[in-house]
């Protein structure tokens, strides 16, 4: 059985509904979504133990087991302490270009102020909501934990006709916002010098979300 937790989103109880289904391709996408949030929350003790044993491959092996499309993990580096960890998270994401943080994706869109608005509409339609002021509805987390949402979903709809409503929903998430955003993101990210356990995070991201897209619009 697969069941979801989201990093950069809240739930609302209405919007709970069953919380495991059986395991899928489908059920794969939402956990590899699932592992790549954790991947760009604050690090923190856990973060950093994961980080030394080599968790997150296994995690993300244990993801794609079901997963219908190529898709190669890599090997993640391992030498990083939890102090450093959080100097490269705030150096790589949060660094601000007039006043808008890396990994806020409406940053990367000609308008923020509209890219929030759709992003508030379309996560309050689903009874979802961010409960951290440090987490915007625009932030990587929020996104990606969206994406791992409307693919569980989708694995659990009770009706054909209702798995290819979630379906669309993600090739529309996927085509107007993290889709368009991810890629200049990672550049943005490589460009600034990361450390080798996020130039390994970053190139899973970015090459996950281009595979995921392509496989969703087919």
């Amino acid at each position: 059985m697969f069941a979801y937790s989201l990093t950069g989103l809240e739930i609302s109880a209405d919007a709970v509904g069953v919380l495991e289904v059986e395991e899928s391709e489908i059920t794969a996408r939402s956990a590899v979504y699932q592992v790549l949030g954790q991947l760009f929350a604050a690090p923190d003790a856990e973060f950093a133990e994961k980080t030394a044993s080599g968790q997150w491959v296994k995690d993300l092996a244990e993801a794609i087991e079901l997963l219908a499309f190529d898709w190669e993990i890599g090997e993640a580096p391992t030498d990083a302490d939890e102090g450093a960890l959080k100097d490269a998270h705030e150096r790589l994401f949060q660094a601000e270009d007039a006043g808008v943080r890396r990994i806020w994706g409406g940053g990367y869109s000609a308008d923020r102020d509209q890219s929030l608005v759709e992003l508030r509409r379309a996560y309050e339609y689903y009874g979802l909501g961010t409960g951290n002021d440090d987490v915007p509805f625009d932030h990587l987390t929020a996104e990606v934990d969206f994406m791992q949402f409307l693919a569980f979903k989708e694995a659990a709809a009770s009706s054909p006709r209702l798995g290819k409503s979630f379906h669309r929903a993600q090739v529309d998430f996927l085509d107007k916002h993290l889709g368009d955003w991810v890629p200049r993101f990672a550049t943005a990210v490589r460009e600034a010098d990361p450390p080798p356990f996020y130039s390994w995070a970053i190139d899973r991201l970015e090459s996950f979300v281009a595979a995921d897209a392509k496989w969703v619009a087919q």
